[in-house]
């Protein structure tokens, strides 16, 4: 046969429908060849019989695996965008951390407009999403981003404030990198 002719499930299916038919055919011939038209009919039945009920399951089968494949797939990238998102938040908050102390009131209100971007992009990707442990991380972000702006909001340039709120966005960084090696193993 082919390579990709026919997959596994149906080459299956017409080993044992030939089989069968081989079978019934020589006991037919056995039997009485005068009623071979009569035996042929009923192979053919009974061949049809095995065509309507494994053909609906076989394609169920597979219609399954399909799903379950783009189920995965879309959780992959459901967890690798959320890497994503959590490796950007940090990245701005390197940018924030080296020159609070000397930005303007107007860098202050740019860096907040960011972040509350970030936060809208954050909660439109994630929306849809129904894994347990990314909805704790987005939210445990979210609250990490929110301390941000409101460090920004007051016009403090707090060192300590900055450093936990690193630590905490290191832990929520090993946290994606962990549930995108889980998405992935399936």
């Amino acid at each position: 046969m082919f390579k990709g002719f026919m997959s596994k499930d149906y080459s299956a299916l017409l080993l044992w429908g030939s089989v069968i038919a081989v079978v019934l055919l020589v006991c037919a011939f056995i039997q009485k060849p005068l009623d071979a038209l009569a035996w042929v009919q009923a192979v053919a039945v009974v061949i049809a019989l095995m065509l309507a009920v494994f053909v609906p399951a076989i394609q169920r089968k597979q219609e399954g695996l399909a799903h379950h494949k783009r189920w995965r797939e879309e959780q992959v990238g459901l967890a690798r965008r959320l890497q994503y998102l959590v490796l950007e938040f940090q990245e701005l908050l390197n940018q924030t951390g080296l020159g609070l102390a000397h930005w303007r009131a107007t860098d202050r209100h740019r860096m907040q407009a960011v972040l509350q971007d970030y936060l809208h992009r954050l909660f439109e990707s994630h929306k849809q999403d129904n894994n347990d442990d990314r909805i704790v991380i987005a939210h445990e972000l979210r609250q990490v981003v929110n301390a941000l702006i409101d460090e920004l909001e007051s016009g403090r340039s707090d060192r300590a404030v900055l450093q936990g709120l690193e630590k905490r966005l290191q832990k929520l960084a090993q946290r994606g990198q962990a549930n995108v090696l889980m998405a992935e193993r399936g």
